[in-house]
């Protein structure tokens, strides 16, 4: 019997900084995100159970702001974070996020109507 998720994921191409800093100084791209955690790839090295803070770049062209920890890393691809201290509204941004990856790419000229 295969193991399967506790939550749903989705497959995205988010921009995003990170860092141990709020200034997150690294960036790097949410490649697969739920409401548990997200994947960030990026060539920079990291540090399996360091905290982080998270920036990401939404559709709607403004950041979003997250904590995190990482729970592992594979070297100069990225690494998996879990979220942490997530408020309602971060939840509820998240699905709307998930939600917006799902329906897939959307013409420019459809979100002006």
């Amino acid at each position: 019997m295969t193991k399967q998720r506790e939550s749903r994921r989705i497959k995205a191409a988010l921009s995003c900084n990170w860092g141990v800093t709020e200034d997150c100084p690294r960036s790097g791209t949410i490649t697969s995100l739920s409401l548990k955690g997200c994947f960030i790839q990026t060539k920079a090295a990291v540090v399996e159970g360091q905290a982080l803070y998270l920036n990401c770049w939404l559709p709607s062209r403004r950041w979003f702001p997250l904590r995190g920890q990482i729970i592992y890393h594979l070297p100069r691809v990225g690494f998996g974070l879990t979220f942490t201290d997530l408020s309602d509204s971060d939840v509820e941004m998240l699905n709307l996020l998930m939600d917006y990856y799902e329906s897939g790419p959307r013409p420019e000229a459809a979100e002006e109507d």
